[in-house]
């Protein structure tokens, strides 16, 4: 009989184990922060306009290079576009950094999102040359949620 209570705090305990194995790891991203941000400042993007920095257990986690995006025009209109991509999600709203960070679900593989970004980047610089400056003015007016 003194046996079974045992048993039952052990079970418990092997439970408890065992429950808080299966939590995935996440990654502490905080883009708000300026020491996570001068922690990857080093990366190189090799010309690239993306680049996969960390990952975790449910996500991938990168950085696009806004200095390719010389005004705000594009900044805005590419994270527009990233809103409507239902892949990529933008966890950076600081307009004002030339690496703006993002994260993917890794069901997607790194060349899927890499696609993608380069797409979006695309019709972004088609907008932003064939756009007049009265049309990005009042493009801006409706569509800039960054102010």
């Amino acid at each position: 009989m003194k046996k079974a209570p045992f048993f039952y705090i052990l079970m418990l305990l092997l439970s408890f184990n065992f429950s808080r194995a299966q939590e995935s790891r996440s990654v502490p991203i905080n883009p708000a922060d300026p020491t996570f941000r001068e922690k990857y400042s080093h990366l190189n993007f090799d010309g690239k306009f993306y680049l996969l920095a960390a990952q975790d257990d449910v996500n991938k986690y990168y950085m696009a290079d806004f200095t390719l995006f010389p005004d705000k025009f594009e900044r805005v209109y590419f994270l527009n576009l990233v809103y409507g991509s239902g892949m990529i999600v933008n966890i950076d709203g600081d307009l004002s950094q030339d690496r703006l960070w993002f994260l993917v679900n890794k069901k997607y593989s790194e060349k899927e999102a890499g696609t993608q970004f380069d797409q979006l980047r695309e019709k972004t610089h088609k907008a932003a040359i064939s756009f007049t400056a009265e049309e990005k003015a009042d493009w801006m007016l409706k569509n800039d949620k960054f102010n």
